[in-house]
């Protein structure tokens, strides 16, 4: 997918996404109960299977895009904050490439809006065997910022 078709792509998925990422939430005693009852952001607004493929298109692009093309994807994802939240990889980080490719994902969304989802989302993809063996890898293409917190530094 092109970067011109992949912005266009996100731009649609955002402005599906958007209603339900910008709803109110009630907070109250039974607040984790109401927010787990929830349908998935994805799949309330119909557009799991098209998020999933734009998302790991994007990845792929990134990976293998120019600095340029890469601080592009950048921008077009956090500039769709909507898509950036809902949107995630179809599988878990359970091999070297599928790592790999959710560290892709934390370059492209890194900085997060909250750092401490940042730190968190880290913490879980730092516990793969992998980690230490393709997080330099992923350093080499992010944002300096990103790659300081991909070394632990």
């Amino acid at each position: 997918m092109d970067l011109t078709t992949l912005r266009r792509a996100i731009e649609e998925l955002n402005a599906k996404l958007r209603p339900i990422a910008d709803k109110p939430v009630a907070f109250g005693p039974d607040l984790l109960r109401r927010v787990a009852e929830l349908p998935k952001p994805l799949d309330e607004a119909g557009v799991r299977s098209q998020a999933e493929e734009t998302l790991s298109a994007a990845v792929e692009a990134y990976l293998r895009g120019s600095a340029e093309e890469r601080q592009q994807i950048r921008d077009v994802v956090r500039n769709n904050s909507a898509f950036a939240w809902a949107a995630a990889l179809p599988f878990p980080p359970d091999s070297r490439d599928h790592l790999r490719k959710h560290l892709a994902h934390f370059s492209i969304v890194d900085p997060h809006p909250d750092d401490r989802d940042a730190i968190l989302r880290l913490g879980d993809l730092q516990r793969s065997p992998f980690y230490t063996s393709v997080a330099p890898e992923i350093a080499a293409i992010s944002t300096s910022a990103t790659a300081k917190r991909l070394s632990g530094r």
